[in-house]
């Protein structure tokens, strides 16, 4: 799951940047509240407030997740709604679904049962012996645990192993090439791809289909893996196979962490709450395409956000002797102490960005923008528009967080969309996919950041292999939206 507020991971944004947007973000609201425009004012105040915020979350003048928490009340201030819908998405029920999906993650880490995973995947018998398969191993244990837990979290949890693989060792002269740079590129980018597989595994899914809704169309959890599971396994094997280089000729045996035997407590724990979850989330999804009776009532009584927190009671209430303290106390599986340790920037920048498009929709403004954009680029069916869309998100996602990105668009071209009197479902889909596709530069996602911050991979080789990806995953990602939209009659 994308903890994808990319501060923690990447620092603050540069001075110069920081700068440009101190100064461009009021100029643009002020402005644009004294140009004469042909909207109504509540929409007038509206576009305003989005060009800020807009360039806010671009050029981070301060965290993307404090400017998220800032759009409720000034959509307050503003007088475009009031309080109670305004700050009502904030704690929107799918919002509840990246709190207990984020929980999980911790126990996860907390009692190492993604490091027993990964290492169990590097040990298998087909696999140990050879540096390079046991490279791609680990890249492809990447793609199954991003999508379920952060790609920044992943990618954080894989790095150390792949970095003491035999044949990676970072070579005497700077003139030499580095064997790391390739294995190092496929790791951060199948973080990101894989995260499209799952509702949880990226934010942007999550907005995608919750905009969707605003627009009366429902996609549940195992309908947006029919999409988002072929997407993560095509674009995470078209950017491993394109990065993915021999990491030497060493045929040694690769050596794992050392874990213990038999499974604490804790992991049994932990594991049990992620089936329950799993389980939960799939099941309604299987009833109705079983046909069982009570398949709307499931669907109802089991929404997603209160299956991942559900889910999660195990963790608060079963203790964990293995980790008693000096004064004897024995904490339970996941202590609230941990569990609060969860990135709430997310969920901000979540329900910041709902509120924000909500209202997009609401005042007219979205509509008012589509005509504009129908009319600037001849869009005239949903094809189009859907390229138009992949394409526009994946140029802002280089620079912006996959969150803001689609907290920016969906809306608006779910807007252009209605305009058109097409399906909303490709064009929507294109930006919630194509927001995970941002691979040219270091600021473009946590993983990224964090490979580039190991000194082994020259800015000049992520921007020349992150350009040939974004533009040979925007085509497959539209290839994907043609193929599989008119299969689940989204079109």
């Amino acid at each position: 799951m994308s903890g994808d507020t990319k501060d923690a991971a990447e620092g603050a944004p540069g001075n110069a940047r920081m700068i440009t947007g101190a100064f461009l973000a009021p100029l643009s609201f002020v402005a644009l509240w004294l140009a004469p425009l042909p909207l109504e004012p509540a929409a007038h105040r509206l576009v305003a407030l989005f060009a800020a915020v807009l360039i806010a979350w671009v050029t981070e003048v301060v965290s993307v997740a404090v400017t998220a928490l800032m759009i409720g009340p000034a959509l307050v201030a503003l007088q475009i709604t009031d309080a109670g819908t305004a700050f009502r998405y904030y704690a929107d029920p799918l919002l509840f679904l990246f709190v207990g999906g984020f929980m999980l993650a911790e126990a996860m880490q907390r009692h190492g049962l993604d490091r027993r995973f990964a290492n169990a995947v590097v040990a298998l018998p087909f696999v140990r012996g050879s540096a390079w398969r046991t490279q791609a191993a680990l890249v492809a244990a990447a793609v199954i645990v991003s999508m379920w837990i952060s790609n920044t979290a992943t990618c954080a949890m894989m790095l150390p192993i792949l970095l003491g693989l035999p044949g990676l060792e970072r070579p005497e002269s700077r003139r030499e090439k580095d064997p790391a740079t390739g294995p190092l590129l496929a790791l951060a980018y199948v973080c990101s791809t894989a995260g499209l597989g799952t509702l949880i595994g990226t934010p942007p899914n999550l907005i995608t289909t919750r905009l969707l809704e605003n627009a009366g169309v429902r996609i549940g959890f195992l309908e947006w893996m029919a999409l988002g599971v072929p997407a993560a396994l095509v674009l995470s094997f078209v950017a491993a196979a394109i990065t993915l280089r021999r990491g030497g000729a060493s045929s040694a045996p690769v050596s794992v962490q050392p874990m213990a035997r038999a499974w604490t407590r804790g992991e049994k724990v932990t594991a049990l709450a992620f089936v329950l979850a799993v389980i939960g989330w799939t099941a309604p999804a299987i009833a109705e395409v079983a046909g069982a009776s009570f398949a709307e009532a499931m669907n109802d009584a089991m929404h997603p956000g209160a299956v991942a927190v559900l889910a999660c009671l195990p963790l608060f209430l079963v203790p964990d002797p293995a980790k008693k303290n000096d004064e004897g106390e024995v904490p339970p599986v996941l202590p609230w102490s941990v569990a609060v340790r969860i990135d709430w920037g997310v969920i901000l920048l979540f329900g910041g960005g709902i509120s924000l498009g909500t209202q997009l929709e609401r005042t007219g403004l979205a509509a008012s923008i589509g005509r504009w954009v129908v009319e600037a680029t001849g869009a005239t069916d949903v094809w189009t528009l859907s390229a138009i869309a992949c394409f526009a998100t994946v140029v802002l996602s280089e620079v912006a967080s996959n969150t803001a990105a689609a907290n920016i668009l969906v809306p608006l071209v779910i807007a252009i969309a209605q305009q058109l009197g097409v399906s909303p479902i490709p064009p929507a889909l294109a930006v919630g996919v194509g927001a995970s596709v941002g691979f040219m530069l270091p600021i473009a996602t946590g993983p990224n950041a964090m490979v580039y911050a190991t000194g082994r991979v020259p800015q000049t080789s992520m921007m020349r292999a992150g350009l040939f990806l974004d533009v040979a995953c925007l085509v497959l990602v539209l290839v994907l939206l043609r193929l599989i939209c008119p299969l689940m009659g989204w079109v």
